[in-house]
């Protein structure tokens, strides 16, 4: 009667659970009792059993917090660096690119061993050329997750980093894995067209034009390719091909049309084929237009002023920016008149590309009075931006034979004006005009400028290395060793594959007396791969002049071009010659030397030496 009794008088017995749960919850109840009483009536085995299962439950999560621990932590970091790859990926589409390369490394810092993170910042330091890409390359090498779209990046890769060879070897291997794409029948062209090796790049693309016949795009690549090849009978079959894809009305017609323009030489057939089409083809406008005339005059000459005055009268009533390729085209021609005659003024004041091939015109007419009204004018003040206006007041200043002051200052302001809008190009044609005119300090800093604001837009590098060339050329003229020397091993760093950089480093610091060992080695090597160049020659000759080794400095002065020689590097070669005893031998080469030519202080120290024993 006791077992049957109700000892929770809590529970109420006419609500009884559901049947399928009735035996989980005797069990519960007999292992875990709900009250005191349950607890005193619970039997030794159930005390036991239910020890037993509290203790197995507890060492089993601890076993599985043990085992699971790790990978959860990792799979909960790689859901985190996925997110931020994302959010970087978003970055960069809106233009916050350094954003997005800090935000890829704090993912790939968050999830070493996250897939995309290392792919992401192998992307990024790919297109930053740092070689940091190939540690993250090798990441996903390792992890065995490379894809064809990761090796095609790899071969860019390298050759951002300066390794054409090596990025020839990986091309080739993914060749003979991969089937042929259109990615990647544009990156072969452009590893080996680079390199010059147009046997293998044509094979690669005869193969693919065959099992393509119907992509009119790799047809185009391929004869391009046949065409810069040198061989005659594949530059037959690439104009052959040209000209195929030249008869069609679309927008690749007209795209092989302007790459037969673009051959140095073709047969007058070719010419006057090349004009007509240019001229009627559905898609070109007046820029093809004008290219033809271009053809034409060089054609026929004799013909000029009759194709200048039809052109004029087609382009007499068209709208501005129809009439920019045509304006143009008349400066570069030298019909100044002409431009005056098609283009009315207050056109010219409305139309920035029109306004400044109007103000050439004028300048090259003599018409400085109304040169000077327009540039003045609040119109053009609208159009112009303030360092094109800057500039044009410095070259009134100029032809106006202004005192050379105020040359200077308006040089000055249309350089600080550049400078504040990032504009390089501009910055790079100030730097030129004013090293024209001798102003050799605000050459070397517009360089200077010009190099930053390249840098920074992450422009072609093609501007940045003229910039560089231009600032070398500028320290030189205005005497200033230590930014030769600065730039010079800033330009041989950017373009180590570059010999001319590397050769003006190695013998201003030699001039200069610095790294005289590691100068001689590296001279040496660069000797050694061109043996009769004369400044290389006298590169090694000074290196081991500066070392007090006069027999072997004379030893590489033989068979030197003094010809091929500046003033200061003959200055150089006449102090060497005359420190070894070929003091007659060194007084010649002096007296060639006008007493006012341009040297680097150095030089002209090695220039003075001689002159004090004549």
């Amino acid at each position: 009667m006791l077992w049957n009794q109700n000892i929770d008088p809590t529970k109420d017995l006419s609500q009884k659970p559901f049947i399928l749960w009735r035996p989980f919850i005797a069990t519960w109840e007999w292992l875990v009792p709900p009250t005191v009483a349950h607890r005193d009536r619970q039997s030794p085995l159930a005390r036991w059993i239910a020890a037993f299962v509290i203790v197995s439950l507890c060492t089993s999560l601890l076993i599985l917090g043990v085992v699971y621990a790790r990978p959860l932590r990792n799979s909960y970091k790689n859901m985190r660096a996925e997110s931020m790859v994302k959010e970087a990926r978003n970055m960069a589409e809106n233009g916050q690119v350094r954003n997005a390369v800090i935000k890829a490394q704090e993912a790939y810092t968050i999830a070493p061993e996250s897939e995309d993170a290392i792919r992401l910042n192998f992307e990024y330091f790919t297109l930053m050329k740092r070689d940091t890409a190939l540690y993250f390359y090798n990441k996903l090498k390792t992890l065995d997750v490379l894809t064809p779209a990761d090796e095609q990046l790899h071969v860019r890769c390298l050759m951002n980093l300066g390794k054409p060879k090596e990025a020839s070897v990986a091309l080739e291997k993914l060749m003979r894995v991969e089937q042929p794409s259109e990615a990647l029948m544009k990156l072969a062209e452009e590893v080996w067209e680079k390199r010059e090796q147009y046997k293998p790049l044509l094979n690669v693309l005869r193969n693919y034009t065959t099992k393509h016949p119907d992509d009119r795009e790799g047809m185009l690549r391929f004869a391009k390719v046949q065409m810069a090849s040198g061989n005659p009978t594949e530059t037959g079959l690439g104009l052959e091909t040209l000209w195929k894809l030249a008869d069609q009305d679309d927008l690749l017609g007209l795209l092989a049309l302007e790459n037969i323009n673009s051959l140095p030489t073709l047969t007058p057939a070719d010419t006057t084929r090349l004009i007509e089409r240019l001229k009627t083809h559905p898609k070109g406008d007046d820029r093809h237009y004008v290219t033809a005339l271009k053809r034409e005059v060089q054609q026929s000459p004799e013909r000029k002023k009759e194709i200048v005055m039809d052109a004029t009268a087609k382009y007499r009533d068209k709208k501005r920016d129809q009439l920019l390729p045509f304006i143009r085209w008349l400066v570069e021609e030298g019909e100044f008149r002409q431009v005056l005659t098609v283009l009315p003024e207050e056109d010219a004041k409305a139309h920035k590309g029109l306004l400044e091939n109007y103000l050439n015109a004028l300048t090259m007419l003599q018409r400085f009075d109304d040169l000077e009204r327009l540039i003045e004018d609040p119109k053009v003040a609208d159009v112009l931006d303030p360092a094109m206006m800057a500039m044009f007041r410095a070259h009134l200043a100029y032809i106006l034979h202004k005192p050379s002051e105020e040359l200077r200052s308006k040089l000055i302001a249309a350089k600080d004006a550049a400078q504040f809008n990032g504009r390089y190009q501009m910055l790079l044609q100030i730097a030129k005009y004013g090293e024209d005119r001798g102003h050799y300090d605000i050459a070397e800093d517009a360089y200077h400028l010009a190099i930053k604001a390249a840098q920074r837009a992450a422009v072609s590098p093609v501007i940045e290395r003229e910039a560089y060339t231009g600032l070398i050329k500028a320290c030189r003229a205005n005497r200033d060793t230590e930014a030769l020397i600065q730039a010079s091993q800033e330009a041989a760093a950017r373009w180590p594959d570059d010999s001319n950089f590397a050769e003006t480093q190695l013998y201003v610091s030699l001039l200069a007396g610095r790294n005289i060992e590691l100068s001689l080695r590296n001279a040496s090597t660069l000797l050694k791969m061109q043996p009769k160049d004369n400044l290389r020659k006298l590169t090694v000759a000074l290196a081991r002049w500066r070392l007090r080794d006069n027999h072997q400095a004379v030893e590489n002065l033989q068979y030197i071009d003094l010809n091929l020689l500046n003033e200061g590097q003959r200055a150089v070669f006449a102090a060497i010659a005359n420190s070894s005893g070929f003091h007659d031998e060194a007084v010649g080469v002096i007296k060639a030397i006008s007493p006012k030519a341009s040297m680097l202080p150095e030089e002209q120290r090695c220039y003075e030496s001689v002159m004090e024993k004549k």
